[in-house]
């Protein structure tokens, strides 16, 4: 049985908690921005979508076309190539493309949920959470090979 005093401490925590978490998603918005490009998901045409603009707000490009939805997009550190999460195969799969749109390739297949991609800073690997196991954790994939040069 709580006590008066655990109770008031369990809100209070609680409550920082919620305030952590809504600045955490105020902060880790779907937008991402290149140094003259933005990245986001808009509703405009029916569901979620991912599109392109420039930041001035000129330029707008749709870059997912199919009656699926698309989320969180991620930039490159180069800024060729977005990363994203898609239910189109049934599933939440992580999926690539090119800045334009073009080349769209699922990288992750599992039955589980995958989403919520995130680049490396050296653009070979997408860390992304999954929930695999049962319990949403944190997966790396690789993307792109070690090139090594011996010269």
């Amino acid at each position: 049985m709580y006590t008066k005093e655990k109770l008031k401490s369990s809100c209070l925590w609680g409550f920082f908690f919620a305030l952590l978490m809504s600045l955490v998603l105020t902060f880790a918005s779907q937008a991402q921005l290149t140094n003259t490009r933005i990245a986001f998901v808009s509703r405009r045409d029916g569901n979620d979508k991912i599109y392109v603009m420039n930041v001035d707000g000129t330029n707008l490009i749709r870059l997912t076309n199919d009656s699926a939805i698309a989320s969180v997009p991620d930039w490159s550190p180069d800024g060729t190539k977005i990363a994203f999460a898609s239910n189109r195969d049934g599933n939440w799969e992580i999926y690539v493309m090119d800045a334009d749109g073009g080349n769209q390739t699922r990288i992750t297949n599992h039955p589980a949920n995958d989403d919520q991609p995130s680049w490396s800073p050296d653009g070979r690997r997408i860390a992304f959470r999954s929930d695999r196991d049962g319990n949403p954790e944190i997966y790396v994939q690789m993307v792109a090979p070690l090139k090594l040069d011996f010269a």
